[in-house]
C-alpha cells in the first residue's frame, strides 16, 4: 500500500498554520543545501513537501522580510526560482519598490521566463519604477515576443515617468505579434496626454483589423485628450463604421468638447449606421443636455439593435444618463435647500421658485418648505406655498390643509 497519503500529511503544512517557532532555524543556505537530494528517489516528494512548508512559514512574514527574501531569491542559481520570485515580486505592487533594480539586472536574465516575470513586476509596481524605463525600452527589442509584451505593458503601467518611451511604443503597435500591439496601444493612452506624439500612429490604429487593437486605439486617443480631439473628428467621416464608432466612443471619454466637435457628433446623429448613431447620441446627452429630445430617442432605438455592441452600449449609457441625472437633481435640491436658509429675501424666494418648478422631483424638500410657510417674508411664504402645491405630495398637501384650517 503507498505511503505517499501518509507523508503528505506528515510534512505538508495544514492549512492553518499560521507563524511558526521554527522560522529563524530555517535559511536560505539550509533551503541551498536540501536541493540536490530532491534527485534522489522517494526522498523527492518528502523534501518537496518540506520547502513547501518552508516557503509557507516565510511568507508568513511582513511584507518587507517578504521583499528581501524574493529580491534575494532574483540572483539564485536556479532560473525556476529566479523566476517565481519576480513574478512574486510584482504581487507587491508599489510597496516592491526596493526590488527595481534587482529586477531591472534581471530583464537581460538568460532565461526568458524569468526577464518576462521581471518586466510584469515593474509594471505592477508602477509609477516608483520610473527608473526601469531606459532598461525596458531595450527590451522592447527581446527575441521572445511574451517578453516584449510585458515590456509594453510595463511602460503604460509606470505612466506619464515613461514619456521617453513613447516613440519606441509607437514602433512597437506595428510588432509582428498582436498581443504585442495590443498592449503598446493601451500604454500610450495610460501614459496619457504627453504622449500626444502618438495620435497619428492611433488613428492608424483606429483602422486595425484587430478588433482588441481598435478598441485600445480608441480608449488611449481618449486618455490623451484634447489633442486627439481634431484626429477624432476627422475619423468620423471614415468610411469604415467601425471607426466611425470607436472615434464618438473615444469622444464620450473627453472632457470640455470643442464646439467642432460638437458639430461633428451632431451630423453623426444622421450616420446610416445605428452603432455610429447611438455613439454619438451618448456623448451629446451627457455633454449637451438640450439635445435630449434628438439624443434619447436614438438610444432607446439602439436597445432594440440585433446588433450586440449597439445594444449592451445604448442599454449601458440610458441606465448611466438617468443615475448621472438623478445624482445631479439631488446635488440641485440638496443647494435650494441650502438656499431657503439664505440671509436675503430674494435667495430664499428664488429657491422655493426653483423647487416648485421641479415638482414632484423635489419631495424631499417638502419639509423644508413647510417651514418657509413661517417666513417673515410673505413674498417668501406665498412661494413656498405655491411650490407645495406643484409638488403635491400627501406630506406637501397634508400641510397645506392644516395652513388653510
Amino acid at each position: 500500500m503507498s505511503r505517499t497519503p501518509f507523508i503528505l500529511k506528515l510534512f505538508c503544512p495544514p492549512s492553518h498554520l499560521g507563524q511558526s517557532s521554527i522560522l529563524p532555524k530555517i535559511g536560505l543556505a539550509e533551503l541551498s543545501l536540501v536541493r540536490p537530494l530532491l534527485r534522489h528517489g522517494t526522498v523527492t516528494l518528502l523534501l518537496s513537501c518540506f520547502l513547501t512548508l518552508c516557503h509557507s512559514v516565510i511568507f508568513a512574514q511582513s511584507k518587507e522580510a517578504q521583499i528581501r527574501f524574493l529580491t534575494h531569491q532574483l540572483g539564485d542559481k536556479d532560473a525556476a526560482i529566479r523566476s517565481q520570485a519576480a513574478k512574486q515580486l510584482g504581487t507587491f505592487g508599489h510597496q516592491a519598490r526596493e526590488a527595481v533594480y534587482p529586477l531591472m539586472e534581471v530583464l537581460s536574465d538568460e532565461s526568458r521566463y524569468v526577464r518576462r516575470n521581471a518586466a510584469f513586476a515593474l509594471g505592477l509596481i508602477g509609477e516608483g519604477a520610473g527608473e526601469s524605463v531606459p532598461a525596458l525600452i531595450q527590451t522592447l527589442e527581446d527575441s521572445d515576443w511574451t517578453v516584449r509584451a510585458n515590456a509594453t505593458f510595463a511602460l503604460g503601467g509606470i505612466g506619464k515617468s515613461a514619456r521617453s518611451a513613447v516613440p519606441f511604443l509607437i514602433t512597437a503597435i506595428n510588432d509582428v505579434n498582436w498581443e504585442v500591439s495590443v498592449n503598446a496601444v493601451k500604454s500610450l493612452g495610460q501614459i496619457g496626454p504627453v504622449a500626444s506624439s502618438a495620435v497619428p500612429a492611433l488613428s492608424n490604429a483606429l483602422r486595425s483589423e484587430n478588433k482588441m487593437i481598435r478598441n485600445n486605439a480608441a480608449l488611449a486617443l481618449a486618455e490623451i485628450g484634447q489633442t486627439a480631439v481634431p484626429t477624432l473628428i476627422e475619423a468620423l467621416k471614415d468610411t469604415d463604421k467601425i471607426v466611425r464608432r470607436c472615434a464618438a466612443f473615444s469622444m464620450s471619454r473627453i472632457d470640455k468638447l470643442s464646439k467642432a466637435a460638437i458639430l461633428a457628433l451632431k451630423t453623426a446623429l444622421k450616420d446610416r449606421e445605428i452603432s455610429v448613431r447611438v455613439s454619438a447620441a451618448v456623448v451629446l446627452a451627457l455633454v449637451e443636455p438640450s439635445s435630449r429630445p434628438k439624443t434619447m430617442p436614438i438610444l432607446i432605438d439602439g436597445v432594440k439593435s440585433e446588433d450586440e455592441f449597439t445594444r449592451s452600449f445604448a442599454t449601458y449609457s440610458l441606465k448611466k444618463i438617468r443615475e448621472l441625472d438623478a445624482l445631479a437633481i439631488e446635488k440641485q435640491i440638496e443647494s435650494l435647500i441650502q438656499q431657503l436658509h439664505h440671509q436675503q429675501v430674494d435667495k430664499r424666494y428664488q429657491a422655493a421658485v426653483a423647487l416648485g418648478e421641479m415638482e414632484k422631483s423635489a419631495t424631499r424638500a417638502v419639509p423644508y418648505l413647510i417651514i418657509a410657510l413661517k417666513d417673515k417674508d410673505e413674498k417668501v411664504r406665498s412661494r413656498a406655498y405655491q411650490a407645495l402645491n406643484q409638488i403635491g405630495s400627501p406630506e406637501a398637501i397634508k400641510a397645506l390643509n392644516l395652513g388653510i384650517q
